[in-house]
């Protein structure tokens, strides 16, 4: 029971853990494409201009200004990628207002620069913040601490004060902060601002007013007086590509070499050598017997009336060989 119990309590911290971490990762805020929209300081339908403005990125419009602004412009009025930017301004946006609030205020206007209770007064952690009325900043301004992304959702107008600021210790960019109001952007004198704004209801920037981002208001208008926009280095983010898996490579079998036939000799035979005959004997003549003269017929036939010679001799001859054989054992015993 007890081994039971402990393995629900992991498991039960396992899932919290799980479950915290998919809730961070689905709050937190990222950084859209601007695409070509990414290079103009100021874009818009009608572009107007009071006094000497600076503007270091390229300016969009379709009805230009009485007093070109100075700076340094790649591109300059309605040219490509004009049309192209007002696209990509429109896709942006659309990507911001789709990603979940991080912190919603209550209903009604708010003060960037006196509200409390999302956090630390005038201080904001990269996030997505959604206004469900009118958003100011006042002359107390705001810091935007810490590397991330910033998201200032307005469902209405957009205002600073004069003399306002909006500072980014901790590592934040301009590159990261995205401001989307509803209604008119206007911001105040001499104040101090960051980040892109997008608002096709139209902005309009203040006397010598320093804006470190984008005015971007295609479909609008856009104002300046004596200012200085300047459209930051940024890198595009690349989104992650899913990896596709790499397949396992087949293996190539290796090619068994034929072998080369070898020709099979069909062997000449040897031819069987004549035997060289043997010659046949001559047999050899049996010589005709010399016949022996016979003795001279003396008128007297043999005497055939003796002993038999013939068989006493060999019989003597034995007799003695046996006696000598007798003897001679007779004298070893």
């Amino acid at each position: 029971m007890k081994i039971l119990n402990k393995v629900s309590v992991a498991v039960l911290v396992v899932a919290v853990v799980l479950g915290l971490s998919g809730l961070v990762t689905a709050l937190a805020a990222t950084t859209p494409s601007l695409g070509t929209a990414s290079s103009y300081g100021v874009l818009g339908s009608t572009y107007t201009n009071g006094s000497a403005t600076t503007i270091n990125g390229d300016v969009g419009f379709t009805t230009g200004p009485s007093v070109a602004p100075l700076g340094t412009h790649t591109n300059y009025g309605s040219g490509a990628p004009y049309s192209a930017a007002g696209t990509d301004q429109a896709t942006a946006l659309a990507n911001l207002n789709s990603q979940a609030c991080t912190f919603t205020f209550a209903a009604g206007a708010i003060d960037l620069a006196a509200d409390t209770t999302h956090g630390a007064i005038g201080v904001y952690a990269p996030g997505v913040y959604c206004v469900s009325g009118a958003a100011s900043i006042g002359t107390a301004g705001i810091a935007l601490n810490g590397a991330g992304t910033y998201i200032f959702r307005v469902n209405g107008a957009l205002t600073t004060v004069a003399n306002s600021v909006v500072t980014l210790p901790g590592s934040a960019s301009s590159c990261d902060v995205f401001w989307t109001p509803t209604s008119a952007t206007t911001l105040g004198a001499n104040s101090t601002l960051r980040g892109t704004i997008i608002d096709p209801s139209g902005i309009t920037i203040g006397s010598t007013t320093l804006l470190t981002g984008r005015a971007l208001a295609f479909g609008g208008t856009v104002t300046t007086d004596t200012d200085t926009i300047s459209v930051p280095a940024c890198t595009t983010p690349t989104a992650t590509p899913t990896p596709t898996p790499s397949a396992t490579p087949t293996p190539t079998p290796s090619v068994t070499p034929t072998p080369t036939a070898t020709p099979s000799v069909t062997p000449t035979p040897s031819s069987t050598p004549t035997p060289t005959p043997t010659p046949s004997a001559t047999p050899t003549p049996t010589p005709t017997p010399t016949p022996v003269p016979g003795l001279p017929s003396t008128g007297i036939g043999p005497d055939d009336s003796g002993a038999p010679w013939n068989v006493i001799i060999p019989a003597g001859i034995f007799v003695a060989l046996l006696s000598l054989y007798l003897a001679r054992k007779k004298l070893t015993v």
